[in-house]
């Protein structure tokens, strides 16, 4: 179940998963990064959460616990996370699989690290009516 939470607290849980795991620390932000004014939300054991900021873009999704990705990312989804950006590899492939689509591609500010590739959810047919 994913709650709201203060800034504060994800980012504490964030600062947590990040020392606990490289992959993790790769792929977020680190937490004095993270915007006060996004709306936060993390598991009730604080092993996963993310961000959403006030134009619907996720960030700092994370999770310590194979098999929570899915439903962290629908839950994102749920409360309004309709951007991103990830680097390549892994991630754009499985953002695809949540509607995602790929809207922007910038080369990554470190030389030899995967591309940054921004993505968005596109606006249904009868809203853009």
């Amino acid at each position: 179940m994913i709650r709201h939470a203060t800034a504060s607290r994800y980012k504490f849980a964030l600062r947590s998963a990040r020392a606990l795991s490289g992959r993790i620390a790769d792929a977020t932000s680190k937490p004095e990064e993270m915007p006060d004014d996004a709306r936060y939300f993390l598991s009730a054991d604080s092993q996963a959460g993310f961000g959403v900021t006030a134009d619907g873009t996720l960030i700092g999704l994370f999770s310590l616990v194979k098999g929570r990705g899915a439903p962290l990312v629908q839950a994102a989804i749920d409360h309004g996370a309709h951007l991103l950006d990830c680097f390549d590899g892994f991630l754009p492939t499985y953002y695809r699989g949540f509607g995602f689509v790929e809207t922007e591609r910038v080369p990554n500010w470190t030389p030899g690290q995967p591309d940054v590739v921004f993505m968005a959810l596109p606006v249904p047919a009868q809203a853009a009516a």
